[in-house]
């Protein structure tokens, strides 16, 4: 080989080295980022990334967590839900997750207890929860449920024509699949007068639930954390009443949701807290769900961690609360925490602006350090709300869950409001429209071609 060859090949040499020098580089860098990086989550609203405070609930973990999660491979939305979970799983390592397709292991979903994709298994210790949903509130919740050491009962009073605990349900399929079961495509029918979709969230949020029948509720109520009056439309029994009047004063909690004119019997509890339920339904022609004055609606709630954050929420067919008497019992504290807007009205009434849910609290002063031993009692002036009707529309849901949540104790669950793709959009006005039309148009072009005949001319 001659001189000039050598002279060529090491030229050619030069000339590639450093471009894979750059490649190994490159690869390098891709290796050592799937490693330790995981995936950049570039979304406006950080939809594939756990909020700070899920983060911040998966490392306060201290046992072990297993969290199995049954999903259809086909789903992209339970995709997503697999991957969310391994991010709790990198927070802290005593989270461990798996993911299982019922369709390609049926005998592992049978043992579990899971017929259909989207529920999630967790085990810790001897405790162990089911949870129906992939969001990011669902798992978060979970987590901090299974690190406790018991269920608390949400006791239902039943008997008085409530709102039924276990109302109807069916399954029901969006489409046909050429006679393949798709499981992503079978939906749950509630009907609608009942409170099974409430039921099903207490139990998300890891609350254990009972029905209370009519004569049982003094037998019931030392198991109950909660009680919780879903519209009676008839009275309670002497003995009944008595009872949760009595409890709530020695420190129970109460949740009552009310229907207008319904006879219920309670009148001696609601007087103990100083609230009172005047005759007739709200109209509010100011602040009302669609194109109904009987549905009011409320967006600004009084400040209070219950209400925080919360979207609108609206109250078909609704009475409106004021305090019982001239002056609120002795030791007696009462929060409207919704209220309707000061053109409501009652019949036979002028407008004024009523409460919808208020908060009272009696003998605070005797309360104990974390407000276990503080009577409390919530009263809403509607239960339509909370049924399965409305429950899944706007905020709904989420206020009797936070009601309850507040009156457990259980402060430390999250509402974390789901993120949805954003439509990056310019808004311009006519004038902004003109102006760039003009000038990307017209004006540019235009120059363009003033100095192509420039140039032109020069070069003559």
């Amino acid at each position: 080989m001659n001189r000039h060859s050598l002279r060529r090949a090491g030229q050619r040499l030069a000339l590639w080295l450093p471009i894979m020098a750059v490649a190994a580089l490159l690869l390098a860098l891709n290796l050592w980022a799937a490693r330790h990086l995981g995936r950049v989550d570039l979304t406006a609203q950080r939809l594939y990334s756990l909020a700070p405070e899920s983060v911040e609930v998966a490392r306060q973990v201290g046992q072990p967590v297993e969290v199995t999660w049954f999903y259809d491979l086909r789903n992209k939305s339970m995709v997503d839900a697999l991957e969310l979970l391994r991010q709790y799983e990198r927070a802290n390592p005593l989270i461990r997750v798996r993911g299982v397709d019922p369709a390609l292991r049926p005998a592992e979903a049978r043992e579990a207890g899971i017929q259909f994709a989207g529920s999630a298994v967790l085990v810790s210790g001897s405790r162990r929860m089911t949870i129906n949903g992939g969001t990011e509130t669902d798992f978060t919740n979970a987590l901090i449920r299974i690190g406790q050491r018991g269920a608390q009962t949400v006791c239902f009073t039943q008997g008085h024509r409530e709102a039924p605990l276990d109302s109807l349900s069916s399954l029901d399929d969006l489409e046909e699949h050429d006679g393949d079961e798709n499981l992503v495509a079978r939906v749950e029918v509630h009907e609608q007068h009942g409170m099974a979709l409430a039921r099903n969230a207490l139990r998300t949020l890891g609350f254990a639930t009972r029905g209370v029948n009519a004569g049982g509720l003094a037998q019931a109520l030392p198991e109950c954390a909660v009680v919780v009056a879903a519209g009676p439309r008839a009275p309670f029994g002497d003995s009944d009443a008595q009872a949760l009047r009595d409890w709530t004063l020695a420190g129970g909690k109460t949740l009552l949701l009310l229907e207008p004119d319904a006879l219920h019997g309670l009148e001696g509890l609601l007087g103990a807290f100083g609230i009172a339920r005047p005759a007739g339904a709200l109209a509010d022609p100011a602040s009302h769900y669609r194109n109904d004055p009987g549905s009011p609606a409320v967006s600004d709630y009084t400040r209070h961690k219950m209400t925080r954050g919360l979207p609108l929420s609206f109250f078909p067919g609704a009475a409106g609360l004021e305090p019982a008497g001239d002056s609120l019992p002795r030791g007696v504290v009462v929060t409207p925490l919704a209220q309707t807007s000061d053109q409501a009205q009652l019949p036979g009434r002028p407008a004024a602006r009523y409460a919808l849910m208020a908060l009272a609290t009696r003998n605070a002063q005797a309360a104990g350090e974390d407000g276990s031993a503080r009577p409390t009692l919530l009263v809403a002036g509607d239960s339509d709300f909370a049924t399965n009707r409305h429950f899944a529309t706007l905020g709904n849901g989420a206020l009797f869950t936070n009601a309850v949540s507040l009156l457990a104790g259980e402060d430390a669950l999250l509402t974390i409001r789901p993120r949805h793709y954003e439509s990056r959009r310019v808004e311009l006005t006519n004038r902004q429209m003109r102006t760039v039309f003009w000038t990307s148009t017209v004006a540019l072009p235009l120059l363009a071609l003033l100095a192509g005949l420039l140039m032109w001319w020069r070069r003559r």
